[in-house]
């Protein structure tokens, strides 16, 4: 019996802990925030980048990558673009 209120109470402690960790927002950075992934010398911090720029790279990665596929089978499916690409190099 003692067992379960000691562990409720661990479970409210951690409860109350993660709540404070939330509520406070606009919390300077220290060495032991885990958005900072290396820290430069001169003050210089890199951080986790953030959902908008995280979908602007994906989206370049992934519309390169399309890119790429699309001209891999133009290249097979068409001698002239095979022509080019071979005479490209050479000029």
């Amino acid at each position: 019996m003692g067992s379960k209120a000691s562990n409720s109470k661990k479970t409210n402690d951690k409860a109350i802990k993660t709540d404070k960790v939330k509520g406070n927002k606009f919390k300077k950075s220290s060495s032991q925030d885990p958005d900072v992934l290396v820290n430069l010398p001169a003050g210089l911090k890199y951080k986790v980048p953030g959902k908008r720029q995280r979908v602007i790279i994906g989206s370049i990665v992934i519309g390169l990558n399309v890119v790429l596929v699309i001209s891999v089978l133009i290249y097979f499916y068409s001698p002239s673009f095979q022509d080019f690409i071979y005479n490209f190099g050479r000029g």
